[in-house]
């Protein structure tokens, strides 16, 4: 078992079961983007190893132990591998375990904590023991200036990765590594060291998450013992990379299709369970005073996972009464996308759909804001100004809250007037906002993708998306092969498009007489 496999497992219990035992068939290739992020890692890993020179090493436990054994302050790569064993009884009566050294073995892990205690054992008895054997490459490994174990150097886990600030599983990853050092070094560090994105070293205390990490490798186990792979929730904010994301909706869709509805969070599910709300059809015709007495479900979002129901099993859109305005038109409208790469920090496309009304015909432009470079950022964001600054008094359609707040970093972070950005933002309508306001639709996620693609719009480059948008602009600063940016160009347009289609359908499905429910008003949260 490799300790990846455990990290997998703290981020999806279904992700290693699937990559174990998933049919391979249903396997999605790896997204460009995730490739893209490794290569990023393992230049980053590059970077640190030139600015702290150290002995690198080969995999294996043999050629770790003799750099150790020569004192080298810093060790580079190499792959660690030992058995962790804990008390099987342990393991049925308390989530608080302690993971032992083998009991041939003379290496004792010391105590951190009364949380790290296992369970008495009557006078006499043997504890049982199980066992499992676990590997984990290794980033970085530093000597410890101030301990020796049998007057051997101690040398605690570093670990290199993309992020911006330290997070719960790289934390989790440097205390199974710390436990598995505690093997061969006869001493389980107390800290460890992330390097971040930033370069800068952020120490970390391992105490607090050996308990946690103990009952995840436990519960990791547990669940590879299983016939059929867990339940999960799916989250599409967590789930969009993953190449088993297709087959985890089928298994949903079979299984727990009420989780695939829109406004099911996580926290939701269980309080629907909870009451016997197990299906679509049996939230759609519910009572709602009954679902509304669902304690901290709320009155309105209980109105509102009904209204979102009965719109699935429908199949039709559900308007609402009281349309909170009618969507603004003019002689000249524009749409507005803007794709940006957070890897360099950039805005680097900002796309307007010019449509102008001439006599009975409308005629549609697109127009590119590009940064072909992340330092021509303020002269992309300059051309789009000029660009708005033509139509004064035309509507700005985009969709969701993205090109709101990257307009206003863009004007803070190129010093633009203050009163300028203000007044663009007043011509800004958030058609995101206004479905929410105005219609439930019997789809799975209320992203434009979703929701243009149910009207019948289709993308030119099928499988586009953000990270693809991210992964074109990285290629092509690394390449200089402009087709990806002529891919991204073309995903930006019909992104723009889309809004377009987005907003002339709700126009005419504004003007119809909506059915009898409730004011959108009293729903608030949809």
């Amino acid at each position: 078992m490799d300790t990846e496999e455990v990290l997998a497992f703290f981020r999806c219990r279904r992700l290693p079961y699937l990559d174990r035992f998933g049919p391979q068939e249903a396997k999605l290739p790896t997204e460009n983007l995730l490739e893209q992020w490794r290569r990023d890692r393992q230049a980053l890993q590059a970077t640190v190893l030139e600015r702290f020179p150290g002995e690198q090493v080969a995999p294996g436990n043999e050629a770790l132990l003799a750099a150790m054994a020569a004192g080298a302050e810093r060790i580079y790569g190499g792959q660690i591998v030992a058995e962790l064993f804990w008390e099987a009884e342990a393991e049925l009566a308390s989530s608080e375990v302690a993971l032992a050294p083998s009991p041939e073995t003379e290496v004792e892990l010391p105590e951190d904590g009364s949380t790290n205690k296992t369970p008495a054992l009557p006078p006499g008895a043997v504890p049982e023991f199980r066992s499992v054997w676990v590997s984990s490459s290794l980033d970085l490994l530093i000597r410890d200036p101030a301990l020796r174990s049998q007057d051997r150097p101690v040398y605690l886990p570093v670990h290199i990765r993309l992020g911006k600030r330290p997070k719960p599983e790289y934390e989790l990853l440097l205390a199974l590594q710390a436990e598995l050092l505690g093997s061969l070094q006869g001493q389980v560090p107390k800290c460890g060291f992330l390097i971040l994105k930033d370069g800068k070293w952020h120490l970390v205390h391992l105490s607090r998450r050996r308990t946690q990490v103990r009952r995840l490798l436990q519960d990791y186990l547990h669940s590879l013992e299983q016939a059929e792979p867990p339940q999960v929730f799916m989250a599409r904010s967590r789930c969009h990379l993953c190449h088993w994301r297709e087959h985890c909706r089928q298994l949903n869709a079979v299984a727990q299709p009420l989780s695939l509805l829109p406004g099911v969070t996580g926290s939701r599910y269980p309080l629907l369970q909870e009451a016997g709300i197990h299906s679509i059809e049996a939230l759609a015709n519910a009572r709602l005073e009954m679902l509304q007495a669902i304690p901290k479900l709320g009155a309105g979002v209980a109105l509102q996972l009904q209204l979102q129901a009965r719109a699935t099993l429908s199949r039709k859109p559900l308007w609402l009464q009281s349309p909170p305005q009618a969507l603004p038109t003019a002689p000249v409208e524009l749409y507005f996308d803007i794709e940006a790469d957070p890897r360099h920090n950039v805005a680097y496309l900002l796309g307007l759909l010019v449509v102008e009304q001439a006599e009975e015909n409308k005629v549609v432009n697109y127009y590119s804001c590009l940064a072909a470079e992340p330092r021509e950022e303020g002269q992309a964001w300059q051309q789009f100004l000029q660009l708005v600054q033509r139509y004064p008094e035309a509507p700005i359609y985009h969709f969701h809250s993205f090109e709101v707040q990257t307009c206003r970093r863009l004007g803070e972070q190129h010093q633009t007037d203050p009163r300028e950005v203000r007044q663009l933002l007043k011509r800004f309508v958030d058609l995101h906002s206004w479905v929410q306001r105005s219609v439930v639709l019997p789809i799975e996620s209320y992203s434009l993708k979703n929701i243009a693609r149910w009207l019948g719009f289709k993308w030119r480059l099928p499988e586009g998306s953000g990270a693809h948008s991210i992964y074109w602009y990285s290629q092509w600063l690394e390449t200089r092969d402009r087709r990806y940016l002529e891919q991204s160009l073309i995903y930006n347009e019909d992104d723009c498009r889309a809004t377009y289609c987005l907003k002339n359908w709700l126009s005419q499905g504004s003007v119809l007489a909506p059915v009898d429910g409730p004011s959108p008003d009293t729903w608030a949260g949809h």
